[in-house]
């Protein structure tokens, strides 16, 4: 299956692989949007990668996906269909920077002190040593 979706990628898909971290961010900061079609996935960090640089979201709409993007806003949400994804990635694709703004605050709710905070303040801290 692998070998026959590589021997029919369209002209503008490249399958890349591993990427160094400073390749990704390139590679965000260069995109018009981000596609998430893994299915079941618990929560994946991919979408608010692409949120952080501004770009909207294209995801099916289940698993973490759901806790990531905000339909409308930081993205859209579609059913695991070849034309619901083409129909998502056309509306997107008209004006994808006007979901910047919404992009940036979003990632930024998904921020490493944000979850750290919110640890200390919902964890019982007997007998450890933080600062809580």
């Amino acid at each position: 299956m692998q070998k026959n979706i590589l021997d029919n990628l369209p002209e503008n898909v490249k399958v890349l692989g591993e990427v160094s971290e400073t390749e990704l961010l390139d590679l965000y900061s260069r995109c018009r949007g981000f596609i998430c079609t893994a299915m079941d996935e618990d929560f994946g960090m991919t979408p608010v990668e692409a949120m952080a640089s501004g770009k909207p979201v294209v995801a099916v709409n289940e698993g973490g996906f759901k806790e990531t993007v905000v339909d409308g806003k930081t993205g859209v949400f579609v059913e695991a269909d070849i034309q619901d994804i083409i129909s998502a990635v056309k509306n997107i694709s008209k004006n994808p920077s006007s979901y910047g703004n919404e992009c940036f605050k979003r990632a930024a709710m998904f921020d490493i002190s944000i979850f750290e905070n919110s640890m200390k303040k919902n964890v019982a801290c007997e007998n450890c040593f933080c600062d809580k």
